[in-house]
């Protein structure tokens, strides 16, 4: 219940900012064909990226809530971090790349047209839309945040990509018309062109280090980034605490996607305990064949042996449900 209301909570999140820059797309593309600015048609194409991104994270949520398969066993939550480095490395490529192009040009060819008012009614437009996504996205983000954990700690623990690209998204874009605006103001009034030009450049520089900057974390998570510690360490505490259970060894585990893992041990169940559960039903049974013929003592130990393996089999459901209970993540766990 919970990560379903984290995922449409995100949803709502990239809706939310695919809307905005659908409207600021179309704002700036007429201030860029009216004054000919080269910081504004950065950022009119750094909008068109966002659109473009948040369109495929998008496809990358909707694949996400597949069920697994027999070809894809844990499932398809790692979908998200794919199409999301695809976006990642548009963002860098197509962003920055075609932006940086037009942005040189124009400060070796600086040309600058009158400024009319529109253009400044559209910086600020743009930027009142950005902060108000960004602002939304942050308060719900730092909503979920536990009260033992800074706020650096909780936004560098963040997992879901969608989100990330939000914050990254509309902050570079709010940081992008400040430097559209100063560009563009800077130009007006001193009657030089190539301030617009700087500008052009800084937005395009600021793609292109947002659009490293998620090529890094989706890169990570596709590779298969561990537990973070203290839940892997909280689970061992889990399965010690079961009296079945001497000791674990050799875990593993990894992120299956933003809210979800699997994990890895092999455990060493004690016998004696095992074996103290089944007393009471084998006891007098053993004892009423004690003096009979080896052909019911092999039966007896065979019935014995299928009992202890169906004990095992019940302290791993219940100690899965432990588990699964303090962690709702925890999809994949395989105890051997």
């Amino acid at each position: 219940m919970e990560r379903e209301k984290s995922r449409l909570k995100t949803k709502s999140n990239v809706y939310r900012a695919l809307m905005g820059n659908v409207v600021i797309c179309a704002a700036k593309f007429g201030a860029w064909l009216s004054s000919g600015s080269s910081g504004m048609l950065a950022e009119f194409i750094h909008s068109v990226v966002d659109c473009g991104n948040q369109a495929l994270l998008l496809i990358g949520l909707r694949d996400s809530r597949l069920d697994a398969d027999r070809k894809h066993p844990y499932g398809y939550g790692k979908s998200v971090y794919f199409w999301a480095l695809v976006s990642a490395l548009g963002t860098f490529f197509l962003g920055a790349g075609v932006s940086m192009t037009h942005a040189v040009d124009n400060l070796l060819n600086p040309s600058l047209h009158d400024i009319p008012i529109e253009v400044w009614g559209v910086l600020a437009f743009s930027f009142v839309v950005d902060g108000y996504v960004l602002s939304k996205t942050i308060s719900e983000t730092m909503a979920t945040r536990p009260a033992t954990t800074s706020y650096y700690k909780h936004l560098a623990n963040i997992r879901d990509p969608a989100t990330l690209a939000i914050l990254l998204e509309d902050g570079a874009a709010c940081l992008g018309v400040v430097l559209a605006f100063g560009g563009i103001a800077a130009s007006h009034y001193t009657g030089n062109a190539i301030f617009d030009g700087v500008a052009g450049v800084g937005i395009s520089a600021l793609l292109g280090v947002m659009g490293i900057a998620l090529v890094k974390m989706n890169h990570r998570f596709l590779l298969g980034q561990a537990v973070d510690r203290e839940i892997t360490e909280e689970i061992g505490k889990i399965l010690l605490s079961r009296r079945s259970i001497d000791s674990i060894r050799s875990v593993q585990s990894q992120w299956t996607g933003p809210e979800t893992f699997s994990y890895k041990a092999e455990v060493d169940f004690d016998g004696t305990y095992l074996a103290a559960r089944l007393m009471p039903i084998y006891q007098k049974e053993f004892v009423k064949i004690r003096d009979t013929m080896d052909t019911e003592l092999q039966v007896m130990l065979a019935l014995y042996a299928e009992d202890v393996m169906r004990t095992v089999e019940r302290e791993v459901r219940h100690v899965e449900a432990n588990i699964r209970k303090k962690y709702p993540g925890a999809e994949y766990i395989e105890l051997e």
